[in-house]
């Protein structure tokens, strides 16, 4: 398996957009309310990769993209952590979970980043991300973000990752 890793690129929108939905559809059905889920769109996440190309990297394995990771020197204004980063979306699609992909390109996302505190914002009752960034040293912080959605509410819990 050739795994690569790098930037992404204009010419990524596509592939790029197909995993930010795939990603979505696999891991929230469930989890966020169904009608919130429906009103996600490949053409949006096509449009948002082609939009917001920087901050964010690609994973490619044998030249196919099959995840990314968008990070932020600085944390978004609900953080409750300052100064700190932020790691603002990892998804890997599911056929290329656990095998390693997700924590080479979670640990590249860290890398490039310089402060000592990372947060990110994971999904309650997202368990199988929150053990993931759980091995990678990451807790919960006790802040949470809750936002109205169709359907329904979201509820963000806050992970801190101390360098």
């Amino acid at each position: 398996m050739n795994i690569i890793i790098r930037e992404t690129r204009i010419e990524d929108a596509y592939q790029k957009g197909f995993v930010h939905y795939t990603s979505w559809m696999e891991t929230y059905d469930g989890l966020m309310p169904k009608e919130y889920l429906n009103t996600l769109k490949l053409e949006t996440c096509i449009m948002i990769a082609e939009k917001y190309p920087e901050n964010t990297l690609v994973v490619e394995v044998n030249g196919k993209i099959v995840g990314f990771a968008g990070y932020l020197e600085d944390a978004r204004d609900f953080a409750s952590i300052k100064p700190a980063s932020e790691i603002m979306a990892l998804y890997v699609l599911k056929d290329y979970q656990k095998k390693g992909i997700g924590y080479k390109l979670i640990k590249e996302a860290l890398n490039r980043l310089t402060k000592n505190n990372i947060v990110l914002f994971v999904l309650e009752g997202n368990t199988k991300a929150i053990n993931f960034y759980k091995k990678l040293g990451f807790n919960f912080t006790g802040h949470k973000v809750i936002r109205d959605v169709v359907g329904g509410k979201l509820i963000e819990l806050e992970m801190l990752l101390e360098r």
